[in-house]
Parts: C-alpha cells; structure tokens; sequence
C-alpha cells in the first residue's frame, strides 16, 4: 500500500465509521466528560484543521509543537490526509529536565528539514523570527495557561541552521509521518513512518493479539512517543475500534483515572512502561473505592527491561479488582521498527530464564541476597510475524541459545535510517538489512530476553554489571522515590577501570542527614545484593534525576549532572 493508498483507506474508514465513536479525548479540567468523536467528526474536523493552519506544501514535514489537545490529535490525522507530513515534538512535563528538554528542542529545529512549525501563540511569535520556514499560531482552548507552564525561558535562541534546513530534505513517496526514538543517549532522532511500514505493523500487531471490533485501547501515553502515537491511537483506529486518550500530567496527578476509565468504556489493551507498573501498585492505598477490571485482556508492559517484581506487585495489589498475571504481557517494540517487534502470547504467563544461568554474575548466586531483586530474567515474547532477532558478540559472531550480546533485528517495518538534514543515515544498518538496537539480551527457546542498553553496562574489575540491577534493588529501599533511581560507572584513571555510582531521589522534602543515612544503607544493600561496592551514592531531592523528553530517565545526562556538581567540588576541594 503506497501513500496515495494508505490516505483513501483512511477516508473509507472514517466514512464507512461515521456513526461509530473511535476517539475519546479527555482534557482537563473536565475529566469526567471525553470529546468524543465519531468517524464523521474526525474526518470533517480534521481536514478542517488542516485546511486553516497547513501552509507548507504537500510532501513537506510540519512540526507539531502542541500540548495534549484536541487539535494536536486531529491535526496529525488532517495533516496526513491533506499530503503533509506531521511530526510531533514533545510538550514540556515538569518531570522532564528542563535543560535537556531546550537542548533536544533546539536540535530538532535547528536539523530537521521542515517547512511549518505549529504552536501556540506565544511560542509562534517567538520562535517565527529565527526559523527559515512559517511558524503558524494555533489557539487551543487554555494556550495561556500552557504557555505560561511551558518551562523554557522565552525568548529561545534558535542559533545556526544546518543548510538543509527549511524544507530541502527529501522523503519517500509513500511517507506518512515522522516519529522519534527515545532520546536517552542523546538527542532524539527521526524516523521517517511510510504507508507500508504502517499498515504491515499494525496487521502483524492484530494478528497476534487476536484483536477484534470488541476490543478497545485506554492510554495516558503521549503522542510523541511509539507506545503512544502507534500502539494507542493508530492501531485501534485502524482496527476501527474507539480508543481514551487523557493526559500524562493527569495521570500523575490522579493515577486511577486509568482504572476509571478502563472500567467506564470496557477498554481491554493497555500498554504501559515497566515503572508504571510499581508506581500503581505503591499508590494502591491513596486510591478510593475499587474498579471491575477483569475484563481487561492485557496489561503489556514495554519500553523498559521487563520486571518480574513490578509485574507480580500489580497483579498482586490489584487482584481483587479482577486482575491476574495472565493478563500481564510484555513486547520489545522500539520507533525504528515503527513499533513492536516481538510480545508474549495473550492468556499465559510470560516466561522467565534464571539469571544463575547467564554467565555475566559479579558472584556466585548463592553468597548473594538474591531475594531483594527479581532472581528471573522475563520474556518479551517471540518475534511478530515478518520480524526477525538475532543476538550477536562484540566480534559480530551469532550467538547461541541463553548466550547474550546485542540484539539486532530486520523486518518488514524497520525503518530506511535515521532522516535528518543529511538525509538518511544508515550507519546503524547492515548491508543485508540488519538494524543494530544498541540492546543487550539473548534468546531461550525462540523467546527474547532484553536485559539494557549495552552502552550502560559498567565493567567493574573485569566484572560486568548492569544498571538496571542496581536500580530495581536501591527502589526497594524505603525513603527511596519510587522509580527515581539511577546507576552508571565512571571511569577511574589511577586503576584503569570503572567506578559504580548510584544517585536516588529522596521521597518527600529534602532532610539532610536522612540522605546521608540512606545513603549508608544503599551502599550496604548493593554490595549485599551485588557483590560489589558503588564507590559513589548520592541520594539527592526530587526530581534531580534528569529525564529525556520522552519522559525516561536519561542515564547519561544524570551522569553529567553528577560530575559537573558532585564530582567536580569535591575534586577542587582535595
């Protein structure tokens, strides 16, 4: 299907659909009372949207600088109906680091070969002067209330533009969209979402999950990120299902607004991130009344390393309202690949692979307090239909079953390289198509196993150690914000090796001597649990930890934030 193609079976679909409900917004502050709209609404109002604010061409990216919003939804649907080209840039969150949030914004601006930018008023005429192309004001209901919380000094300096920005960028014919990676390495980067790619995607994505016309989505994901953008509004609207899209500010503010609304419109998928998982189950106490949840065919956890811990937590806190860990699933999904690449099989238990039996422990199992951290490994499912997995060692050879190394993958959804100023760079592509994720797992069984980001493995005296085990023990620590907690490894010149460095949030206001004494604590647990000592813990106030604008904590930037203000005094202090 090109995009011609792709753009009529939208049409059909809202048409054919123009009496049936498929979109619910919820916008604050009126919780209790989505839009909703029904496939005439969306069509006639998208495309009336497009018609007023797109001024770039057809075939031309325009980014869309929106907080969650009525018109940030029907805009990304007019925009690709009208030949344009959308590409959501994320909204500032006060979880999110506001440095880092202005350095990636800048980037984007600065590299992205666009011809429109779409924002708000304020924003409009501030960022207008410095950018090559139109920069379109659009009026939400509420836009001053989100421009005075947008969290960036104004006026923002764009600076320099590489030269293809401004519309020069090529892109294939059948482009639909552009969606962005991560960002926790560094900036986010683009990928460049064609017809075939989509509609391939979300017919293996049903396939697997056996999706039907009863089925529903319920997400507070934003729209800027994969799991939100694909899996929450693109695959059930073209299954021609209704999805519920509220807002992940409200969600922090009242998290069993999800189970709510699970409950009031019979949604059945949920995806969320591994840390929403325990962050539910720890407010279990705070949340009145209950919900009827047990018609919810999966809770899926993905884009994080998957934890048996968190996932058995929820089961247990909520099992009274009907969920069981048979509802609990997981997949491997990443932007590069549109979204999904693997998921557990719906009704059975995801499976798990003993840690005792990789060979990558700092100790043996057995002198070790193995009961604080999850003793497991847990599946993210077998590969979708058209995808393919492959583990591989630092010298590129296969590896064998249970061995781990990076994860590279090749399907029919993979992206053609990341799309910028320069076009696409395909550095990280084989020639026969192997895409390198970066990720480090293995495979038992023909089931994937990811266990981090390779690029954050800490090698400690020869011993690998990853951080996502240091993490998942240090948030079992109470005082410890919950899911606030990083650990990296900094490089010591003397003895050639790396350091361990642990940074926790400390939950409610900052007392100093509890820091201090939770500090002891978390350095005797680790060395407990580990078998090795962080030569550095910091337990710091909240929201020290710096996020990416995706709303994951971003392990590198925390780690320059650390060296420039824990470090740095300290060494000029000696």
């Amino acid at each position: 299907m090109d995009g011609t193609e792709f753009r009529g079976e939208l049409r059909s679909l809202l048409e054919q659909n123009r009496d049936t409900i498929l979109l619910r917004i919820v916008l604050s502050p009126d919780l209790a009372n989505p839009i909703e709209l029904t496939g005439a609404d969306i069509l006639s109002l998208a495309l009336a949207l497009a018609k007023r604010y797109a001024a770039a061409s057809a075939s031309e990216v325009v980014l869309l600088l929106l907080p969650h919003s009525l018109e940030l939804f029907l805009l990304h649907l007019g925009l690709i109906l009208n030949e344009r080209l959308p590409a959501i840039l994320p909204w500032p969150t006060t979880r999110i680091d506001p440095e880092k949030y202005q350095r990636n914004l800048l980037h984007q601006l600065r590299h992205l070969p666009a011809s429109q930018i779409i924002t708000l008023p304020l924003l409009a005429n501030n960022l207008g002067p410095g950018l090559p192309y139109t920069a379109t004001a659009c009026a939400i209901e509420g836009a001053a209330e989100y421009e005075k919380g947008f969290g960036i000094s104004l006026p923002l300096e764009i600076g320099e533009h590489s030269a293809a920005a401004g519309g020069s960028g090529k892109v294939p014919r059948d482009a639909l969209f552009l969606q962005f990676s991560g960002g926790t390495t560094g900036a986010q980067k683009s990928v460049v979402v064609t017809a075939p790619m989509l509609t391939k995607q979300l017919e293996r994505l049903r396939q697997n999950l056996g999706y039907s016309l009863r089925d529903s989505v319920v997400s507070w994901l934003p729209m800027y990120h994969d799991m939100g953008l694909i899996a929450c509004l693109w695959f059930p609207l073209w299954q021609r299902t209704p999805s519920l899209q509220f807002s992940a500010s409200d969600w922090l503010l009242k998290p069993d607004l999800l189970f709510r609304f699970m409950e009031r419109y019979g949604g059945t998928f949920c995806w969320l991130p591994n840390f929403a998982f325990s962050y539910l189950a720890g407010l279990r106490e705070r949340m009145k009344g209950s919900h009827a949840l047990g018609h919810v065919r999966a809770w899926i956890n993905c884009s994080e390393p998957v934890r048996l811990r968190s996932m058995k937590g929820f089961a247990e806190t909520f099992a009274e309202w009907g969920v069981g860990m048979g509802a609990l699933q997981a997949s491997y999904a990443m932007a590069e690949n549109v979204f999904a690449v693997t998921q557990t099989t719906l009704g059975t238990i995801p499976a798990t692979f003993p840690r005792s039996r990789l060979r990558h422990r700092a100790a043996e199992p057995d002198r070790l307090a193995f009961d604080l951290i999850d003793d497991v490994y847990v599946s993210s499912g077998q590969p979708l239909a058209g995808m393919e997995v492959r583990i591989v060692n630092d010298g590129g050879e296969l590896c064998t079953d249970a061995q781990p190394g990076e994860i590279r993958i090749r399907t029919e959804s993979l992206f053609a390289g990341y799309w910028g100023s320069e076009g696409f760079v395909t550095t990280s592509l084989s020639a026969d198509g192997w895409y390198s994720t970066g990720d480090y797992g293995f495979v038992a069984d023909g089931e994937l196993y990811v266990i981090g980001r390779l690029k954050d493995i800490i090698i400690v005296g020869g011993q690998n150690v990853f951080p996502e085990d240091i993490e998942v023990v240090v948030n079992s620590v109470a005082g410890v914000y919950p899911g606030r907690v990083v650990a990296f490894g900094i490089q010591d010149q003397e003895s050639g090796t790396e350091n361990m460095a642990v940074v926790a949030e400390l939950r409610g206001p900052y007392d100093a001597k509890a820091a201090v004494a939770l500090e002891r604590q978390i350095h005797k647990l680790v060395m407990a649990t580990a078998g090795i000592a962080p030569r550095y813990v910091a337990v710091v106030p909240e929201r020290w930890i710096v996020k990416s604008t995706a709303g994951k904590i971003s392990r590198r930037d925390t780690r320059q934030r650390f060296l420039q203000e824990r470090l740095a005094p300290r060494a000029q202090s000696v």
